[in-house]
């Protein structure tokens, strides 16, 4: 009988301490899902910053540009004696009009690699808040399954009732003498 509950007994600890590091582990498991998934938005997020950053030294660099052509056109109107009317101004409003277009162009573009970096962010966030989740669900469930695993073969072995007979060879319940036919 003691042997029984001493095997009852070691079954239940063996299952719980089973169950407990299923879910410590997937409590880990988690945590570092949780982790990756935050450094991997943080370097969208860079990227994100720096897009803005190119951003500036695009508009930078356009300021200089046109200012360059205005110049090179005022110039030479002016190195040939004519007024900035007529043609040559013309031609200094289309080329600054090119240029705004062009500039507007560049300036959707860094839009749209900024805001596809941010989405990126929160879909890391998300996706590892969903993993996160999944991981610890899958400990518990893991957890529950060991312990109702446990349950049933200490009720398959009828170790925890006391009125029960100590199952003998092969857990049959029949004494050895029984199972061995009168041959022991």
């Amino acid at each position: 009988m003691a042997v029984g509950t001493t095997a009852a007994a070691l079954l239940i600890a063996g299952g719980a301490f089973s169950a407990t590091t299923q879910v410590m582990g997937a409590n880990q498991q988690a945590k570092g899902i949780q982790r990756q998934a935050e450094y991997n938005a943080q370097i969208y997020e860079q990227q994100a910053a720096m897009v803005l950053e190119k951003k500036k030294i695009q508009d930078y660099q356009f300021n200089r540009e046109a200012a360059r052509a205005r110049g090179t056109i005022i110039s030479r109107t002016a190195g040939k004696g004519f007024n900035l009317g007529g043609s040559p101004l013309a031609i200094l409003i289309d080329n600054e009009t090119q240029m705004q277009f062009d500039k507007a162009i560049g300036d959707y573009n860094l839009d749209i690699e900024a805001n596809y970096a941010r989405s990126g962010a929160s879909y890391m966030r998300e996706t590892g808040r969903q993993q996160s989740r999944l991981a610890k669900f899958s400990g518990y469930s893991n957890a529950f399954s060991t312990l109702l695993n446990t349950g049933a073969t200490i009720g398959m072995m009828n170790l925890g009732n006391p009125l029960a007979k100590t199952p003998g060879p092969g857990g049959t319940g029949m004494s050895s003498s029984q199972w061995w036919g009168g041959r022991a």
